[in-house]
């Protein structure tokens, strides 16, 4: 008799996940991967929407329903995180301020950050500087 397989449940639809969503947008707390504030009332799906990410990735063996593992961020933000590590955030996000000072949005962060990732290639540093926007690289 043919075994039939069980499809994998979702880690992220546990009970509780509901209410730690709930709990951690209440902290009102910025994103944690660009810095700037979450607009609470704009729809699930937008790209500046809050967004429950977990610190240690599912795929990596976090938790997704420890307070402790989950942060809010924006959709976009979560979307170019991935699976990268705290620390990799922190470097990449460290090295768009030190190439082009602070950033006025959340899209003008990921464009930095898409920026340092495409010349670094994982030198992050080394690079030669360039200005994101302007295709001559001036600052």
């Amino acid at each position: 008799m043919g075994g039939r397989e069980v499809p994998k449940r979702n880690p992220r639809r546990r009970s509780g996940r509901d209410a730690l969503v709930r709990r951690v947008r209440a902290l009102g707390e910025p994103c944690w991967i660009c810095g700037l504030p979450i607009d609470a009332t704009l729809p699930a799906g937008h790209p500046l929407a809050f967004e429950l990410d977990e610190l240690v990735p599912v795929s990596k063996g976090g938790s997704p329903i420890d307070f402790e593992n989950c942060k809010g961020a924006h959709r976009s933000c979560n979307q170019w995180r991935q699976a990268r590590s705290v620390a990799s955030v922190i470097a990449i996000r460290d090295e768009v301020r030190k190439r082009f000072g602070p950033w006025p949005s959340t899209f003008a962060f990921l464009e930095g950050a898409r920026a340092v990732l495409r010349g670094a290639r994982g030198r992050i540093g080394k690079a030669p500087v360039r200005h994101p926007k302007r295709s001559s690289g001036a600052l």
